[in-house]
């Protein structure tokens, strides 16, 4: 797992590095400044990460009981239309995904999975790197960009159809350096996605961390 995060930090530093190059051939001394700043920051986070992934890939995970209590029934209004705990295909990774769906069909899709276990702290580490920084990316329909949310490190995406003039909506979220909990709204507007999150328990998430 260490030579796996290594390898994409040393990635992502040299696409950096190129596409500063692109941009400024001399920078200045705040420039430097900076870079290295950032580049004490970004090992910092690296340690932080190897050491929690650690104990991650030491740690039990959630049961699929304790994943399957954590779904609501319902979320916003939407009735859960069907859930599944468990997977097949990765069967050390713990991980419960749910739909749910109105009355009009728009439809909310919920997924949790645990970062406990060989395979679940490698997902967890590299995720956390993308978490760990502030960014934000707009085009002409949509935005992507990093938040905090209830206390949480997320991610929101917004994207409209200017045909039908409908909204779809994603949030990530970090919680306890550990889950991660997405919510994925098909013409449902992110202001009704940012709502669902608060009827989960994410303190029950949090307490299995512990």
């Amino acid at each position: 797992m260490k030579k796996t995060i290594i390898a994409m930090l040393s990635l992502a530093l040299c696409m950096s590095c190129g596409s500063d190059k692109q941009k400024e051939k001399e920078p200045g001394l705040f420039d430097i400044i900076d870079g290295v700043s950032d580049l004490n920051k970004l090992a910092k986070e690296v340690e932080e990460i190897e050491e929690e992934g650690e104990k991650l890939l030491k740690a039990t995970p959630i049961s699929n009981e304790e994943l399957k209590a954590i779904l609501p029934e319902s979320l916003v209004g939407f009735t859960r239309k069907k859930f599944s705990v468990g997977n097949q295909f990765m069967a050390d990774v713990a991980m419960a995904e749910a739909e749910y769906e109105n009355e009009d069909g728009d439809m909310i899709s919920l997924s949790i999975i645990d970062g406990a276990g060989e395979t679940g702290s490698a997902m967890i580490s590299l995720s956390r790197l993308g978490f760990s920084r502030d960014f934000e990316e707009q085009t002409d329909t949509g935005y992507k960009k990093s938040i905090t949310l209830n206390g949480y490190k997320a991610v929101e995406e917004k994207e409209k159809d200017t045909y039908n003039d409908s909204e779809d909506s994603k949030i990530d979220l970090m919680i306890a350096n550990r889950f991660i909990v997405s919510l994925e709204g098909n013409n449902v507007p992110l202001q009704k996605i940012k709502k669902s999150v608060n009827e989960l328990d994410l303190k029950a998430l949090e307490q299995k961390a512990d």
